[in-house]
């Protein structure tokens, strides 16, 4: 398949949203042009949503949760699962979209975001008939009963990132749908497709019509009405701090249900003690993967003074050997940052470490040709006040900072330095200082000796800035309940 015939064309050849189980026009007839990262060229339109828009995908969600048959929870999990066996059956197609519309090499969309979606929605299928109340033994004298109910908390507006697309629309439906939510979901305009055409394969696998609806657009539009909007009882965001504070504030006035999953500056901390070796593979991993284009990505490496050289040397051999080129190159590792102006944003922050003193061990350099490629760096000696080492970058850069104590404050002190607290990550072979920076660390997941992501059955999310409210898990699905006490007396 060359690269002129993908299988997302006929999506955005007629730019439309998926509204109450079908395709509908846009209500203003806009678009926004979509082009692929790696070449830079224009290759399609979506539908540019706006308030109209959001308020008839609101209505069908509304009118499907209101239906006097209920869908019963047995249905919900067959549907997800059936859902996740048609991602199976389409997944070349899928990979190819994700390859094209976000830029993704070929062999990472195949290995890691087409089969993680399907797996995402069958263990949230497993949820839909796992949620319960409890019955609880009152305090008071005389007959009653006293007992609780999770109800759905309504139709739910959901807002999710560019980076990860056919995986950020998974984590978001499998929850909604297994609570019995109803959902709007608005993808990142940058990378709509996969959505979309997730969407569409429900239609086969027995969602009632109006419990899946996508509106594409711009979040300013789009996302804000969806935001705002009355009949919306829930909004669940994943993207940048900035605008997942606006929005929490736009919830808080409204009283309206939020869980916000932002930024980070995930820190890694190297003991002395550590694999070297393992450490070097899995901070390399975590850091070049997805073109460092993840949230939780371990982009400040606190390392022990007396293995940092050697450290920060294997790690510099990884990211030399990884191979940037073509996203239709099987061989392919590292592909493009999605868009310009990401390119340009990465190459600022290393530019200005650079400029106060910084060394680049590996990389640091720009890249010319077509696409947004940008090459693997790990910096040292980074000023401690660089915006390099204090922002997220959402790119492939690694900041290095030595240190020379073994004191577990001090070391804590340093890496809770942020103003986010998504992830933490820590290598030693001691059970005692693992335990005592897991108990030191501000984030909402510390991973120790590892730095891959999270398993579904736990929780994630994050504290400080980096937002609040947990998704997977039990957690991550009760988010999406209300809880009613119910008593009766006898």
């Amino acid at each position: 398949m060359t690269r002129d015939r993908w299988p997302g064309a006929a999506l955005i050849d007629k730019p439309r949203h998926f509204i109450a189980g079908d395709w509908a026009a846009p209500a203003g007839g806009s678009t926004i042009d979509v082009e692929d990262p790696a070449t830079g060229e224009r290759i399609g339109a979506i539908a540019a949503g706006n308030a109209q828009d959001i308020d008839r995908a609101v209505g069908a969600a509304q009118e499907a949760m209101a239906r006097p048959v209920k869908w019963l929870a047995t249905e919900r999990q067959d549907a997800l699962l059936a859902l996740a066996a048609a991602i199976d059956a389409h997944a070349e197609e899928l990979a190819r979209i994700e390859m094209r519309d976000g830029g993704k090499p070929i062999s990472n969309a195949s290995r890691v975001d087409v089969p993680a979606s399907a797996a995402i929605l069958r263990y949230f299928a497993g949820w839909a008939t796992k949620l319960s109340g409890e019955t609880t033994e009152l305090s008071q004298q005389g007959g009653a009963r006293g007992f609780t109910l999770r109800e759905p908390v309504g139709v739910v507006g959901q807002i999710i990132p560019w980076n990860y697309p056919l995986m950020g629309a998974a984590f978001k439906i499998g929850p909604a749908i297994a609570a019995g939510c109803a959902l709007v979901l608005k993808p990142a305009e940058q990378t709509s497709v996969s959505t979309l055409r997730l969407a569409e394969l429900t239609r086969a696998c027995g969602f009632p019509p109006g419990f899946i609806n996508v509106v594409t657009g711009a979040g300013a539009q789009a996302g804000a009405a969806l935001v705002d909007h009355p009949g919306v009882s829930k909004i669940a965001f994943t993207g940048s701090t900035a605008t997942g504070r606006e929005i929490a504030a736009a919830c808080g006035r409204q009283m309206k249900r939020v869980t916000v999953e932002l930024g980070g500056k995930s820190p890694v901390i190297v003991m002395p003690d550590a694999d070297l070796d393992a450490a070097a593979r899995a901070i390399a991993t975590s850091i070049f993967f997805n073109t460092g284009q993840t949230c939780s990505a371990a982009s400040r490496l606190l390392v022990h003074a007396g293995v940092a050289g050697a450290l920060l040397d294997r790690i510099a051999r990884i990211a030399g050997s990884m191979k940037i080129g073509r996203t239709d190159d099987p061989d392919t590792q590292l592909g493009p940052a999605i868009s310009a102006v990401q390119r340009e944003r990465i190459e600022g922050f290393v530019a200005g470490a650079l400029a106060t003193g910084a060394r680049a061990i590996t990389g640091g350099d720009l890249r010319e040709g077509p696409g947004y490629f940008v090459s693997p760096t790990v910096l040292s000696d980074v000023h401690a006040q660089a915006a390099a080492l204090r922002e997220e970058i959402f790119g492939p850069v690694l900041c290095a900072v030595p240190f020379e104590t073994t004191d577990l404050d001090e070391i804590a002190a340093l890496a809770n330095d942020t103003p986010y607290g998504l992830a933490a990550y820590a290598w030693t072979r001691d059970l005692s200082v693992a335990n005592g920076l897991a108990d030191r660390l501000q984030a909402g997941t510390v991973r120790i000796n590892a730095c891959g992501g999270g398993d579904l059955s736990l929780p994630a999310g994050g504290v400080k800035a980096s937002g609040f409210g947990r998704e997977n898990g039990r957690a991550g699905v009760e988010a999406y309940t209300e809880l009613k006490t119910v008593t009766m007396a006898y």
